[in-house]
């Protein structure tokens, strides 16, 4: 029989409860972890505008330094071209951009910076209308940009990523902006999709876990509540077999032992109730069967034997309740077929299969076929009937435990059910198959059973087997 954990509605409710507080605190967490990641994202963003800023303004100090060393030379003095300036050149006032030189200037006079040529330079008077302008290395910025902040760059104004932090430079270098080095960026931002990803992809797989669980959950509800009703139609398909029998049983004591019945109704009552007591005993044997063989939990007996002999024997064991039904029983059997099976178990399951069949036949002109023969070295027993047949969809159903078919006349018809579920074990115990087919309800059905590893006795050993059989 079945143990184990039985599942409820109770179980049921209190999953689905714990899952859902689960789910709750897993959103809450997945919202709560997207909301600190964005603040995060926003903080470095800050930090590295911060950063950017800092760097101008460090830029801006530079250009001051150097243009503080022009303007702190004597009077008529000539720039020498030193660090950060590349080049030095004198040229005549009125070569200065438009209003730089309008003004006639005093020797030592600093212009400032100016651009001439697109180069920036600080202009510085000598007097005569002569200027000397000291051209700035163009790497020069870009030199004390890396050595002061190596994860920023210089780009130019328009070529700056949207939604990337920088910052404006003052003149002479105001076409360009401090921002953060390309690679560092995407670092950045990879780090933070990859927070993203992460974050939802744990929610997502937290809930599938969860929609999983219920689903299995659901399902082995449905199974148990199966379960349930087969096992409920079995404890009430024993009841009723255990009654009948007994009810008989009863009935023909009680007339003996009343007196009123000659000796001959006395005899015929008497085998009434032996009748009723072999049933009763075969019922109670099917219901031990199920214990015996099924969770393996009866070691087999395995055997080289005869398997078309004890084939032949549970057919003759069936012949008297084929006459007592008036069951027209056709038997095809190849002789002498040779496979490794337990005696006792495998004579279970044939004669299951045949007082299935004898059960389920037409009332009408019933018929069972009874063939055996070999196939690819497979025994092949098939048990026919010309019954009310099995619909299709309950082909595997009928070797499930406790398992009766829905139509009415198998419900009718007495049986616990447990009958093909015993043979369907034994059966794969062996390494073999059993498998039930049917053109439809009402139209009969047939049980093949293929027990692997057969083979026909030789010829030789034929004739020595039977000149024993013989002796003895």
């Amino acid at each position: 029989m079945r143990g184990g954990l039985r599942l409820g509605l109770g179980h049921m409710v209190a999953f689905v409860i714990v899952a859902l507080v689960l789910n709750a605190q897993f959103t809450w967490w997945v919202v709560y972890s997207l909301r600190d990641n964005r603040e995060r994202l926003d903080l470095e963003r800050e930090l590295v505008t911060s950063q950017t800023s800092l760097a101008a303004e460090r830029l801006a100090v530079r250009l001051l330094q150097a243009e503080r060393a022009i303007t702190g030379l004597p009077p008529g003095v000539i720039p020498s071209p030193t660090p950060p300036f590349a080049e030095v050149r004198v040229v005549e006032e009125a070569e200065l951009p438009r209003g730089a030189g309008a003004v006639p200037l005093d020797p030592g006079a600093t212009l400032g910076w100016v651009e001439l040529g697109g180069r920036p330079a600080v202009a510085r008077s000598l007097g005569r209308g002569r200027v000397a302008l000291a051209f700035l290395d163009p790497q020069a910025p870009y030199r004390w940009l890396a050595s002061s902040d190596p994860d920023l760059q210089l780009v130019e104004r328009g070529g700056v990523q949207e939604g990337r932090p920088s910052a404006a430079l003052a003149a002479p270098l105001e076409r360009l902006v401090v921002t953060p080095d390309y690679h560092h960026w995407q670092e950045l931002v990879h780090r933070y999709r990859q927070r993203v990803v992460s974050v939802l992809g744990e929610g997502a797989a937290f809930l599938a876990a969860i929609v999983i669980a219920v689903v299995l959950l659901w399902r082995a509800m449905r199974r148990e509540g199966a379960y349930e009703r087969q096992h409920q139609n079995f404890v009430s398909a024993v009841t009723h077999e255990l009654k009948t029998p007994i009810a008989g049983i009863r009935l023909a004591l009680e007339t003996v032992l009343s007196g009123r019945v000659d000796d001959e109704g006395r005899t015929r009552f008497l085998g009434n109730a032996l009748a009723d007591s072999e049933r009763l005993g075969d019922l109670v044997e099917k219901v031990l069967e199920v214990t015996r063989y099924t969770g393996g939990a009866h070691r087999l007996r395995m055997s080289l034997g005869d398997y078309s002999q004890l084939v032949e024997e549970e057919v003759i064991v069936a012949e008297r309740r084929v006459a007592a039904r008036g069951v027209a029983l056709d038997v095809d059997i190849v002789p002498d077929v040779q496979a490794t099976f337990d005696a006792e178990a495998m004579a279970i399951v044939i004669s299951n299969l045949i007082e299935n069949a004898l059960k389920y036949a037409r009332r009408e002109e019933p018929r069972v076929r009874v063939r055996l023969r070999l196939e690819r070295g497979e025994a092949v027993l098939e048990v026919e009937d010309n019954g009310v047949g099995i619909a299709a969809y309950e082909l595997e159903s009928i070797f499930k435990p406790f398992y009766r078919a829905s139509d009415e006349v198998t419900r009718r018809t007495p049986g616990t059910g447990i009958g093909l579920y015993v043979a369907r074990e034994i059966v794969e115990a062996h390494g073999g198959k059993l498998t039930a087919s049917s053109p439809g309800p009402g139209r009969g059905a047939t049980l093949r059973l293929a027990l692997p590893g057969a083979e026909a006795l030789p010829e030789d050993e034929l004739s020595e087997y039977s000149d024993g059989n013989e002796a003895r």
